[in-house]
């Protein structure tokens, strides 16, 4: 549990606790149990996630075999202008 907590920080992450945290303490200021478990829940929700790049989806990994580059020959046809 503290592993998801402490790990995976980013700037992303850090808006979602903030938000959740703004709206909790709204919600206490305001005496709203609706608010309150808004708060509550987004808090955890950013607090728990383990961020915007979840296993391997943002890397990229190298082909196994380089593609071998090759240079394409273009032929261009003129084409006659009316006047």
């Amino acid at each position: 549990m503290m592993k998801y907590i402490l790990s995976g920080w980013t700037l992303l992450k850090g808006v979602r606790v903030g938000l959740g945290l703004l709206i909790l303490y709204s919600g206490i200021e305001s005496h709203s149990a609706g608010w309150i478990v808004a708060g509550a829940v987004f808090t955890l929700f950013g607090l728990l996630s383990p961020g915007t790049c979840c296993g391997t989806g943002c890397y990229s990994r190298e082909p196994r075999h380089p593609m071998e580059e090759k240079e394409e020959i273009v032929d261009y046809e003129e084409l006659g202008v009316k006047e």
